[in-house]
């Protein structure tokens, strides 16, 4: 017969090694799809260069699917955490957790390696997603100048001008003004 400390020790060695299993798991699914919206992203950028609205909402429809995926991982990411709360380990952030379940004898292996690596790709995914939306903005503000040179015959008057404004000096060239 065991005792009740060694029989709780027993149970808490199990607690742990299954956090241990549910966060490897949960890291991998992470990186799995960080891998495919970072192609993804990389694929939509190309297909923006070359104008390809077909693509891009082809491209679309499985970016969106990979999102949920991601907010379906935060949701279990929260759960892992509040899991690892409750049994008195770090719960701050994966990483935290990570590093506390990565022991000499874990059987999943390199739990800090992997949440360092999910950090760094959700950090490249962020530029990622900024190089896309900054090249959108670019391609917008290109488009809006175009229309207007077309709207104006490529005469723009300013839009604040007294008559015979451009008659008139600076402030930095006359003292006139």
């Amino acid at each position: 017969m065991t005792s009740p400390t060694s029989a709780t020790a027993e149970l808490d060695s199990t607690q742990v090694i299954d956090l241990e299993n549910e966060t490897a798991v949960f890291l991998q699914e992470l990186s799995d799809v960080q891998a495919d919206l970072l192609n993804v992203l990389h694929r939509k950028r190309e297909q923006m260069v070359a104008n390809d609205i077909e693509g891009m909402q082809e491209t679309m429809t499985g970016e969106q699917a990979l999102l949920d995926r991601l907010e379906q991982l935060r949701d279990s990411r929260q759960i892992l955490l509040n899991n690892a709360r409750g049994k008195g380990l770090p719960a701050d952030s994966m990483q935290s957790l990570a590093r506390a379940l990565d022991t000499d004898n874990t059987q999943t292996g390199g739990l800090t390696q992997k949440a360092h690596s999910a950090r760094d790709a959700m950090r490249h995914i962020q530029n990622e997603t900024l190089a896309n939306f900054v090249l959108a903005q670019q391609t917008v503000l290109h488009l809006s100048q175009l229309l207007q040179i077309i709207a104006t015959g490529g005469k723009i008057k300013p839009t604040y001008e007294a008559e015979n404004a451009s008659n008139q000096g600076g402030t930095l060239v006359d003292q006139d003004a």
